[in-house]
């Protein structure tokens, strides 16, 4: 009888059959096109270039030593440093440093990965399969707020390492410039607690009966991959850009931006990466240390460096300090995405990694680093030796050498409170008045510092450089080596922990311990496994003991000193 119902259909297989295959179809057209838009929207438009076909040969040549040359640029060793000369258009600069260095490239991009890898955050369920699209999504704009002679740059750089044999993607590259605005500290590090990647301070002190002025400069990474121990072969680097500023800045192989550099005129800028809540990866912005190149090139006086850094939104935050030797004047410019306060020859004369300016009073960010973090003290300790000027660059580096509390108590080698940092990627003294400059060439700022001419490197003044006499090495710096070791253990517990091997963790602490018996993160963190052990006495004891040496974490010491009090 419903068959004969006006209207009524028969049921059929096939139709049902090709409904299904239409949505399926449709489902798929519809991913597919989803994917491709997904991946424009995550790919990066890289310059266009190549780099000169030239070989790399060995030169050598009166007053200047053995070097390698390629093309117009030229590579030299003293010592631990490596010194990277170049000039040219931006591209150029950037594939010579990929030419010349590529073989530290890998193991800079190895230590960075990480940090960029944690922007991907937990994920859920399907952490470990969308990880790497998640990260990428987050960091679709990246390019947008870097200029196209930056690109450039970092095009060159790729290039140049390709020309040399080591695969450095463009994206790895980009990525790389921007990990000081808003990469994360490795979940292996210590820093996971401050949340900060890098610790920097920056010393302006007076030299005596004159209006010169003396600069200080220690800047590590301790939060990346590997601890910072790639970053910690310092590069010099002597550029001269075709119509800009000739410049010189300490860094790493890789860094085609600036955080510790000087330019012909005289100015110097140092960076202090850091924090504030307005900070996004997902935004287009200029990159700090980026910014930081521009000025040296841009800029011949203080105010022009203050209305660059001013006018100019950033990716990340950080403190520029800005000095300008020609004049013996200097302001400090804290700098956000969205904010920008500056203070003007500061009555306080060292500064390290919280924002001072009115204009950051409010960030929640900035208050829990100056609550938290042992910077404070370090820049406070600094600045005390700073009011009483140095009479030479050696007492500067006495200043970067003190391992002295507030209270003017001996520090444990390692202790994250000190002016010298075991951790230091470099340590740098600056005399912008007579353009001189010395480098560390070893851990910390007890190693040689080593000198250099900047009036003839950057302003071709003399018919060759001569340097200012090194600055022997700290005979009383020891325990730089044993400090690192025992970090280095103690990175390898954090990862064995995360993994559930908890046998393999206790070991790495107990090595570490062997190594530096007195250093704070050491003891520190086996009070925390014997605390996951279920060794209440055990955490108690080692706790105890770090507040002994010194509490060098203020965040963790407002918890634990209850756990340790009678």
């Amino acid at each position: 009888m419903p068959d004969l119902v006006i209207g009524s259909r028969r049921a059929s297989p096939q139709r049902a059959l090709r409904a299904t295959g239409l949505l399926v179809g449709l489902a798929l057209t519809a991913f597919i096109v989803a994917w491709f838009i997904y991946r424009r929207s995550v790919a990066y438009d890289v310059p266009s270039g190549e780099p000169v076909a030239a070989p790399i040969v060995l030169e050598q040549t009166a007053g200047a030593g053995v070097r390698l040359r390629w093309a117009d640029a030229s590579l030299a060793f003293l010592g631990n440093l490596t010194v990277l000369r170049t000039q040219g258009e931006p591209f150029a600069i950037g594939a010579a440093q990929g030419r010349l260095l590529a073989a530290r490239l890998p193991a800079m991009a190895d230590a960075l990965a990480p940090s960029i890898d944690a922007l991907a955050g937990n994920g859920g369920w399907l952490g470990g399969l969308t990880a790497g699209m998640r990260k990428d999504w987050r960091l679709r704009f990246i390019d947008d707020g870097v200029t196209e002679p930056h690109r450039r740059a970092l095009a060159g750089l790729t290039r140049g390492a390709a020309a040399s044999g080591v695969r450095l993607a463009y994206a790895e590259a980009l990525r790389g410039a921007a990990v000081l605005d808003v990469g994360l500290p490795a979940p292996w590090t210590a820093e996971v607690q401050t949340r900060n990647l890098t610790r920097a301070l920056t010393v302006v002190a007076p030299q005596p009966a004159s209006e010169r002025l003396w600069v200080g400069r220690s800047f590590a990474a301790p939060g990346l991959g590997d601890g910072g121990e790639a970053a910690a072969a310092p590069v010099v680097t002597i550029a001269h850009p075709t119509g800009r500023q000739a410049w010189a800045g300490v860094g790493w192989a890789g860094l085609t931006g600036v955080v510790t550099g000087v330019n012909a005129a005289g100015l110097v800028v140092t960076v202090h990466p850091t924090r504030t809540r307005d900070v996004r990866s997902a935004r287009g912005a200029m990159p700090i240390a980026l910014l930081a190149r521009d000025v040296l090139e841009e800029c011949a006086d203080l105010d022009a460096a203050i209305k660059k850094i001013e006018t100019t939104p950033t990716l990340g935050a950080a403190a520029y300090v800005v000095i300008d030797g020609a004049r013996g004047h200097w302001a400090v410019i804290d700098r956000s995405p969205t904010r920008v306060g500056v203070r003007r020859d500061p009555t306080v004369r060292a500064v390290g990694d919280v924002l001072g300016s009115t204009a950051f009073a409010d960030d929640p960010e900035n208050d829990r680093q100056r609550r938290t973090s042992a910077s404070v003290a370090r820049a406070e300790r600094a600045d005390r030796l700073a009011q009483t000027a140095p009479p030479d660059v050696a007492e500067v580096a006495a200043l970067l050498r003190d391992r002295r509390s507030l209270a003017d108590e001996g520090l444990a080698p390692g202790h994250r409170s000190a002016v010298d940092d075991v951790a230091a990627a470099h340590v740098v003294v600056i005399d912008p008045g007579s353009l001189q400059m010395w480098v560390g060439d070893g851990l910390g700022a007890g190693a040689r510092l080593r000198g250099f001419d900047l009036r003839h490197e950057l302003r071709g003044e003399g018919d060759r450089p001569i340097p200012p006499a090194d600055l022997a090495a700290d005979p009383a710096d020891d325990q730089a080596e044993a400090v690192r070791a025992a970090r280095r253990e103690l990175r390898a517990a954090r990862k064995a922990w995360r993994t559930g091997a908890r046998a393999r963790a206790a070991e790495a602490v107990a090595r570490a311990l062997a190594l530096a018996p007195n250093l704070p993160e050491a003891v520190l963190l086996a009070g925390t496994f014997a605390d996951g052990r279920g060794d209440r006495a055990g955490a108690v004891a080692a706790w105890a003991r770090w507040f002994e040496l010194g509490a060098d974490d203020p965040g963790l010491a407002a918890t634990l000193r209850a756990a340790v009090t009678p």
